[in-house]
C-alpha cells in the first residue's frame, strides 16, 4: 500500500469519525443545553450554576456514544486497510489511520465547533440560559489553552497516542490470528 493510498483511506475514515463525533456533540446540545457544561469557560460555568440531571445523563450518554465511535470507526478503517493489502498489515498503516483520524477530529473540533460555532455563530442551543452576552463566549484563546494545557499538552499527545493504540491493536490482532 502506497503512502497516498493510506492517506486517502485515512481521510475517508477521519471524515466518518468527525461526522459521528459532531452528531453526538450537537445532538447532546439538542437534548440538554447544559450537557457539555464542563467544557465551557469557568466564568460561564459559575454564572450558569449546577448542571441539570438531564444534562448529566446526556453527558454520560454522549461520552458512551463517542467511546463507541472511537472504537468502531478505526475497526472498520483497519478492515478497509486490510482489504487493500496482501499479507500482514503490520503496525504502521493502522497507526497512520488512527493518527490522521484523531488529528482531523482535533482540528475540526477546534476550528469549526469551538472557534466558528461556539465563538462566532453562538447558536441559541450552545448559549446557556442566563449567560447570554458574556465575553467568554468569544474567548478563542480558551479553546487553545484547553487543547495545549501546561505543563503537559495531553490532548495533543492523544493524537499519536490514538494512532499507537489503533496500530497496536491491529498488529496484536494479526499476531494472534496467526
Amino acid at each position: 500500500m502506497g503512502f497516498w493510498e493510506l492517506i486517502g483511506v485515512s481521510v475517508r475514515y477521519a471524515s466518518v469519525l468527525v461526522a459521528l463525533f459532531t452528531a453526538v456533540v450537537l445532538g447532546s446540545f439538542l437534548v440538554a443545553r447544559d450537557a457539555l457544561l464542563s467544557d465551557y469557560p469557568a466564568a460561564i460555568q459559575q454564572r450558569y450554576g449546577q448542571q441539570s440531571a438531564r444534562g448529566r445523563r446526556t453527558a454520560t450518554a454522549a461520552g458512551l456514544l463517542n467511546l463507541l465511535v472511537f472504537i468502531a470507526v478505526p475497526v472498520f478503517g483497519v478492515v478497509g486497510l486490510r482489504d487493500r493489502v496482501d499479507g500482514p498489515l503490520g503496525f504502521w498503516p493502522p497507526f497512520g489511520l488512527g493518527t490522521v483520524g484523531f488529528l482531523t477530529l482535533v482540528v475540526f473540533d477546534l476550528l469549526v465547533l469551538d472557534w466558528w460555532l461556539f465563538c462566532v455563530v453562538q447558536p441559541r442551543f450552545m448559549v446557556l440560559p442566563g449567560t447570554e452576552g458574556m465575553p467568554e463566549y468569544r474567548d478563542f484563546a480558551f479553546h487553545v489553552r484547553v487543547l495545549v494545557p501546561r505543563p503537559v499538552p495531553w490532548p495533543l499527545l492523544a493524537i499519536p497516542g490514538y494512532g499507537v493504540v489503533v496500530g497496536a491493536v491491529a498488529y496484536g490482532s494479526e499476531a494472534l490470528a496467526g
